[in-house]
């Protein structure tokens, strides 16, 4: 048996928040949770949750106020053991000292900086990002020329919804298609790490829920892979 596996999510929000919904009880059982003395789920976000976040983020009325890291730990308490366990972090991203010792790493924070520092990390990471009904993946295997190219600087957060989207209800689920790429990413990912064989990673995109596909970015040293 192995020692601890860390994964860190950068931002419990509209992807963050449903990605840990996915993973924490798809990793509560199984072989391949098995195989270690313990698994953490290390959340990073020092955000508190609002009345406007409850609509298309994974809290209720109960968490308003709370910081959204506590939030999440203590709705998924249930599938807490002593082989899974979630550890809170009320703090953003702004160091690779922050995130260091874990495996891997999804940051899913409209935030340049916890990107940047993400990106200069050794782990394994993943990079979710949508908008509307649109969102788009990249990883450690995409090209860095096709990261940076995507990353700017100077970009000003923002939300997963239009402007006006709550108000009118016009709410878009590019975060769902943003959290579940991330939940197969992970568990992929671990599959390899493990040496299994049959490990069909998600290919780094960018897509839309209405018209699909919109293309694929570029990866290290793989050509011409085919579609999955």
């Amino acid at each position: 048996m192995k020692d601890e596996f860390n994964i860190a999510i950068v931002g419990v929000g509209g992807i963050g928040s449903n990605l840990v919904s996915l993973i924490v009880p798809s990793l509560s059982q199984g072989r391949l949770s098995q195989k270690y003395k313990m698994i953490n789920i290390n959340l990073y976000d020092s955000d508190k949750v609002e009345e406007e976040n409850i609509f298309h983020q994974r809290f209720n009325h109960s968490n308003i106020d709370e910081t959204k890291v506590l939030a999440t730990k203590k709705n998924l308490k249930s599938f807490e053991s002593d082989k899974l366990q979630i550890i809170p972090n009320e703090k953003d991203v702004r160091e690779i000292k922050d995130i260091e010792g874990n495996e891997l790493i999804v940051v899913c924070v409209d935030s340049s900086a916890a990107r940047i520092v993400t990106h200069s990390t050794n782990s394994k990471w993943l990079d979710l990002r949508c908008r509307g009904d649109n969102f788009m993946a990249v990883d450690d295997t995409t090209e860095e020329s096709v990261v940076k190219s995507i990353t700017d600087t100077n970009q000003k957060p923002g939300s997963c919804q239009y402007d006006g989207a709550l108000d009118s209800g016009n709410i878009q689920f590019g975060f769902m298609y943003a959290a579940s790429f991330g939940a197969q990413w992970i568990i992929q990912n671990m599959r390899e790490i493990n040496g299994e064989n049959n490990v069909l990673k998600p290919y780094p995109r960018s897509a839309s829920i209405t018209f699909g596909t919109l293309g694929k970015f570029a990866i290290e040293e793989v050509k011409n892979v085919l579609d999955i």
